[in-house]
């Protein structure tokens, strides 16, 4: 089936891509966006975003575990 990565890669589409692959994709992005900024629509998740995304798991393991709704402030 192939595959098709953000930034070339010398193996080709014909192998399968892995956990390195992933790793090095993202470390590659995050040194793009450093040097001309972001490189796609998306760009490279802040810490803001991180932070937020973390509440809204962490909320939700403790409504499983309550079966209450949790407020996220």
């Amino acid at each position: 089936m192939g595959m098709q990565t953000a930034f070339p890669v010398i193996t080709g589409g014909i192998f399968e891509f892995g956990f390195a692959d992933s790793l090095q994709q993202m470390l590659a992005a995050f040194v793009a966006e450093l040097d001309r900024g972001p490189i796609s629509e998306f760009g490279c998740v802040t810490p803001e975003e991180a932070e937020t995304h973390h509440r809204v798991l962490t909320a939700a393991l403790e409504s499983h575990k309550t079966g209450r709704k949790i407020k996220i402030a």
